[in-house]
């Protein structure tokens, strides 16, 4: 079977039957067969299918061949036709040529010559065909050649604009717009990596936009893309890779590209990367928003140019900047060497100048110097300036060339060899001092400083008469040491007054206490008497047992031990402790003993004594008795105080005195609080000082507080005081643990 054309022909018949055998004929010669039943048909299927052939009958119902032919040749002139038909008129015949037909088969048709004619045609309309399409293709060629040179100019002048003007944003703005220009595509845009928050991104940095189109310079969603991240991966594994982006965005498959894509309109892109010596700076992309553009090897090429020289020229542009830097850096380098360089040649010509001087000032100063001056070679005097001579009270040529050491007193001369001799083996320079005695019972002091003289070591020597000053501290040492025996006489004193003022206050306070022990003394006294009188009725009732005895016995005794402990607390409270004893301070136990004596002189006083001391032990360092003799004078200060208020304040007023203790941080805290008088704001700094009181003569000393401020202090700890007029006073005692 021969191989069909690639012909679409169009049979007008208004007889089927014909209509269909001539189809199937005609389907063997052409791959695409129309077919219509009048010339209305005809014309519709005309438009619908623009068949290269029309094989149609003249006479057709509704409309006729040649006004069918006559209303397609509006359309298209160039269509080919062959007309049926019975009648031989000629007027059909002239009519048919009128209307531009190829060729006139009349009725009956002859088959063969049917297809000889439709082949010739077919021939024909092939041979039409091919020449078009090379004709296209001809002009297709020279449109894109054209279209290549435009675009390699301009990519020409874009490399010369970059290399002559540089890298900025006028000449990228102007060699985008250029390349958008000749490509005619919507956009032109430049992409740059950098480092945002420690992520590797790129952002839009230029674009040209083409009239019609929405830029995206500022789209926020075009800025600090992380190349790692979904929208970008696929396009970053190509542009490291040196490899081009080229996509329709239809064909996307990631749908976050293909929507950040979409939003911006895009229906063709193409993005080349851009390399800054073999480091990838960023990517250079068109975009086609109208078309969905299949991107020709003429705009690849050009863009890859385009990339090419962009990366040559930022690459040089950042040499040129390194190498201005550098340049500028060595300009200004040369400067302030030229400046040193100046500077120096003035410092040296200034040096010069008071060299020049300096040598007569120092000549002057050497001759008129208070000290003497003496250089020392090997142990040798070699040069002296006249000074030397009153000092040593020699002339200089009984001085120069002798030994040094012979001028003192033999004791001293092998410490100043000695001395001398050290100093040559040290390293230069070295400065020494030593003080020794002449002949003549002279001091003298010497410093020395180990020089280089004529290519020898020397000693430079400058030496002074000392005498006067060394009898002046000899009487100093004199006085200083009968001084310190005064010193040391009056600190005695003065301790043993301090001693004599802390007895005196414990007298004090068992003077003040003498009611209350007497209490404490004679309730346990009491007890004994009852016993003694009950052990005699017993006698006398000839009724004492054994038993009975021994246990009153028993409680005599206890009361007894009391009676003794309390006697022996008070003896040893008020001896007169000089060496005191440190030792480890039962806090409690020492606030007990102290209650233990005005207890009940305080309830006769009917003075409320509140204690808040935990169930625990609170241990410190120092004195037990003098510990006791602080809570004492503070529990005496706050009695007077209450009862000062309560002279004010009767009937209602209730004298209340608190003691509690507190532990945390590694400290103690003892607080005696009373709702007496308090203290004023003025009183309030002075209330440690000695002999300091707002009490009357016969009511204290003003030693109490600056006693207990000593004792504290001599525990390590800190005696604090809160308190306000006619409301309360609160002693704060802070004792390490």
């Amino acid at each position: 079977m021969a191989e069909k054309h690639l012909i679409t022909l169009l049979l007008v018949e208004d007889d089927k039957v014909i209509r269909n055998v001539y189809a199937q004929l005609l389907d063997r010669i052409v791959s695409k067969v129309v077919t219509a039943s009048n010339g209305e048909e005809g014309y519709d299927s005309f438009i619908e299918h623009s068949p290269d052939l029309i094989l149609t009958d003249i006479k057709m119902p509704v409309m006729n061949g040649l006004d069918m032919i006559n209303k397609i040749r509006s359309h298209n002139r160039q269509v080919r036709v062959i007309i049926m038909s019975a009648y031989g008129e000629s007027r059909f015949f002239l009519k048919a040529i009128e209307s531009g037909v190829k060729g006139f088969l009349t009725k009956p048709i002859n088959i063969s010559k049917l297809q000889e004619i439709i082949l010739e045609q077919v021939k024909d309309i092939l041979l039409e065909k091919n020449f078009h399409e090379e004709e296209t293709k001809r002009r297709l060629a020279e449109s894109e050649r054209d279209r290549s040179e435009s675009i390699l100019k301009t990519l020409s002048l874009a490399t010369a604009t970059f290399f002559q003007q540089g890298v900025n944003n006028k000449t990228v703005a102007e060699v985008l717009a250029n390349v958008g220009t000749v490509t005619r595509v919507s956009r032109v845009y430049i992409f740059k990596r950098d480092i945002h928050q420690a992520e590797v991104v790129v952002s839009q940095i230029y674009e040209w936009v083409a009239d019609g189109i929405e830029p995206q310079l500022y789209n926020d969603h075009l800025k600090n893309i992380p190349v790692d991240s979904g929208i970008f991966n696929r396009w970053k594994n190509l542009l490291v890779n040196r490899k081009i982006v080229v996509s329709l965005t239809r064909s996307i498959e990631n749908e976050e590209e293909k929507k950040l894509l979409s939003e911006q309109e895009v229906k063709s892109v193409l993005a080349i990367p851009i390399f800054v010596k073999d480091l990838w700076w960023g990517f250079v992309g068109l975009d086609d928003c109208v078309n969905e553009r299949i991107w020709s090897d003429a705009e690849i090429n050009a863009l890859e140019m385009l990339a090419y020289n962009l990366g040559g020229a930022i690459y040089r542009r950042n040499v040129e900047d390194e190498l201005t830097s550098l340049n500028y850096g060595l300009e200004e380098r040369v400067r302030e060497r030229t400046i040193e360089l100046e500077q120096e040649v003035k410092d040296r010509t200034f040096a010069e100048d008071m060299l020049r001087e300096s040598e007569q000032k120092y000549r002057h100063i050497y001759e008129n110097a208070n000290d003497g001056i003496v250089m020392i070679k090997r142990g040798e005097v070699f040069l002296i300036n006249p000074r030397v001579s009153d000092i040593f009270t020699e002339l200089p040529r009984e001085i120069i060339g002798k030994q040094f050491s012979d001028f003192f007193l033999p004791q001293y001369k092998d410490q100043l060899n000695d001395f001398l001799t050290n100093q040559e083996d040290t390293e230069l320079p070295e400065r020494k001092e030593i003080t020794v005695e002449m002949h003549g019972g002279r001091w003298i002091e010497m410093k020395t400083t180990l020089i280089e003289w004529d290519n020898e070591p020397a000693q430079l020597a400058f030496i002074s008469d000392v005498s006067k000053r060394k009898q002046a501290e000899n009487d100093l040492f004199k006085l200083n040491e009968h001084l310190e025996f005064r010193i040391k006489e009056e600190i005695n004193r003065v301790e043993q007054q301090q001693q004599l003022l802390v007895q005196k206050s414990k007298l004090e306070s068992i003077g003040e206490l003498s009611a209350g022990l007497a209490h404490e003394i004679n309730q346990p006294l009491g007890g004994i008497s009852m016993g003694l009188e009950n052990i005699q009725f017993k006698l006398v009732d000839r009724t004492l047992t054994n038993d009975y005895l021994e246990s009153k016995i028993s409680v005599l005794f206890d009361d007894i031990d009391r009676i003794r402990n309390i006697i022996n607390h008070v003896r040893i409270f008020s001896r007169d402790q000089e060496k005191m004893e440190v030792e480890t301070v039962d806090i409690v136990q020492g606030i007990k003993n102290a209650l233990s004596m005005v207890k009940k002189q305080f309830e006769d006083h009917l003075v409320d004594l509140r204690l808040c001391i935990p169930d625990r032990q609170f241990l410190t360092r120092g004195n037990s008795y003098r510990f006791e003799q602080v809570i004492l004078n503070l529990l005496s200060n706050s009695k007077y105080a209450v009862e000062e208020r309560a002279k004010v304040d009767q009937p209602f007023f209730k004298k209340m005195i608190m003691i509690c203790l507190e532990q945390e941080a590694g400290e103690t805290t003892v607080i005696v609080e009373d709702n007496g008088t308090g203290i004023d704001k003025e009183v309030l700094p002075h209330i440690f000082n000695p002999f300091y009181t707002t009490k009357s003569a016969d009511k204290g000393t003003g030693l109490g507080l600056s006693i207990s401020y000593g004792i504290v202090k001599e525990m390590n700890g800190t005696i604090n005081v809160e308190s306000e007029l006619n409301k309360f006073t609160r002693i704060i005692i802070t004792l390490p643990n």
